[in-house]
């Protein structure tokens, strides 16, 4: 292979200097460099591959194996975890090894052995079974709460089904050579014996990837009209009993916390899904947490604003309530004619503006409520929101004004000024961004933004 690159960088340098000679001087120079440059990349990208003693992973495989299974199963095929970039080939550092009885055993070149793929149906079986019954008890604690249970699902599947952690846990992928296709499996150190030590001992080891947890439920804090939640309790009813099944899995990652959960009203998960996970959707668990080792729940809950505008946090562990945010009504720094110019609003044709209808607003969080969050929200100095538009809401005014609410769809957008303007004349002066409309079920229009400490967020009706 050394050959063939060093002969094609011989003939791509010979190749540029013959271009060369026919060439304006700055532009011979710079297609010789490039074609000298891609040939030396081209020799680069090989010279990774093959960098490991190839003997010494089988050794280690075979010495693994052996202790581990007291087996004296051999390495009959070895393929190193490599991916094709622009000029070649770039190992990531690892090999696959088959064994002779058909499992596979991947070690690091420079961690050691990772683990095989030998027991992974009963680990993967016995890791199921622990969802199931943290889950299961799970639901009898929200039954005893007076809560109806009407659907839990894990990765979209029963907890009563089999397979619903398939390629989740600890997951890998290789070809066992060129010409294969390419394979997958879920890999572990630690044997696995039937008894409690093994998620102990493999805990530190294993990636859950994420699996996501659904609940649909009706009761007391569980029943909104029309999915929207509003006027939620402090801590709604049913996420003890919800949050002390799924904490009960920690150990399980060594008490990192990767399932996040997500709680419906009764029979709103199918549509949530369709609706972008916005309708029904009264909590949220986030693996994501930077206070509490378990996660943050994020309860929705909708603030009414006034003009028809609703509110809700959209950061885990962040809560808003009643006076937390203010909408106020602004003078316009724009005229109505120079916003309809700017951006996305050229892109609706079909869409009809009222001039009569153009109102400015400006959205704030007060200061008390940002010196009140976790610090990791205060040191990054916003957060995210969900902010609703409720267009036939008699505070909007619009019927008083003889306007078809319909009209006006979408009829809220976030104004900004453009950064970009100062550097390119031909740039518009504002960054407008349009509510999505009819995302929510009763058919608010809806968006996702950000609130900042100390900085307003400016609205348009129009």
């Amino acid at each position: 292979m050394f050959r063939i690159i060093a002969l094609a960088h011989t003939y791509a340098c010979a190749t540029s200097r013959r271009v060369a000679a026919a060439l304006p001087p700055l532009f011979s120079l710079v297609l010789g460099t490039f074609l000298c440059v891609a040939s030396l990349l081209a020799l680069t990208g090989c010279t990774n591959l093959g960098e490991f003693d190839k003997g010494a992973v089988i050794r280690q495989a075979e010495r693994y194996y052996a202790q581990k299974y007291d087996s004296d199963a051999t390495v009959t095929d070895l393929w190193e975890d490599r991916s094709y970039q622009l000029f070649g080939y770039r190992s990531h550092g690892q090999a696959f090894c088959t064994m002779s009885d058909g499992a596979t055993v991947l070690v690091d070149f420079e961690e050691g052995v990772v683990g095989d793929n030998h027991q992974q149906d009963e680990i993967v079986s016995a890791y199921e079974w622990k969802y199931r019954e943290a889950l299961d008890l799970g639901r009898a604690r929200l039954e005893d709460a007076g809560y109806t249970v009407s659907l839990v699902l894990i990765n979209g599947h029963s907890p009563s089904d089999t397979g619903f952690l398939d390629g989740c846990i600890s997951t890998e992928t290789w070809c066992k050579n060129e010409d294969a296709g390419e394979e997958s499996g879920s890999f572990f150190y630690t044997r696995y014996t039937g008894d409690e030590r093994f998620f102990e001992e493999e805990a530190s080891r294993v990636s859950l990837g994420f699996p996501v947890v659904e609940f649909e439920v009706a009761g007391v804090d569980a029943a909104y009209e029309e999915g929207f939640p509003t006027d939620a309790p402090e801590e709604p009813g049913w996420v003890d009993p919800i949050d002390e099944a799924c904490r009960s899995l920690l150990p399980l990652t060594d008490g990192e916390p990767e399932t996040s959960v997500k709680v419906f009203q009764s029979g709103w998960r199918g549509r949530a899904i369709e609706e972008n996970g916005e309708s029904g959707l009264i909590g949220e668990l986030s693996p994501h947490d930077h206070e509490s080792p378990a996660g943050n729940w994020l309860i929705v809950e909708w603030i009414s604003l006034g003009k028809g505008v609703y509110i809700t946090s959209h950061e885990d562990g962040v809560r808003l309530r009643e006076g937390d945010a203010m909408l106020t009504s602004v003078e316009a720094p724009f005229t109505f004619d120079e916003l309809k110019a700017s951006g996305s609003l050229e892109e609706r044709k079909q869409r009809s503006y009222h001039p009569e209808a153009f109102e400015t607003y400006e959205l704030a969080v007060s200061s008390d409520f940002f010196t009140s969050l976790p610090e990791h929200i205060r040191g990054k100095g916003w957060f995210s929101v969900k902010v609703a538009y409720d267009n036939t809401d008699p505070e909007t005014g619009l019927t008083q004004m003889g306007i078809t609410p319909s009209a006006l769809e979408p009829s809220l957008y976030t104004i900004k000024d453009n950064p970009v303007t100062e550097d390119a004349e031909d740039e518009p002066p504002f960054e407008v961004n349009a509510m999505r409309t009819s995302t929510l079920y009763n058919g608010y229009q809806f968006l996702t933004c950000a609130v900042s400490d100390g900085e307003s967020l400016l609205f348009a009706r129009m």
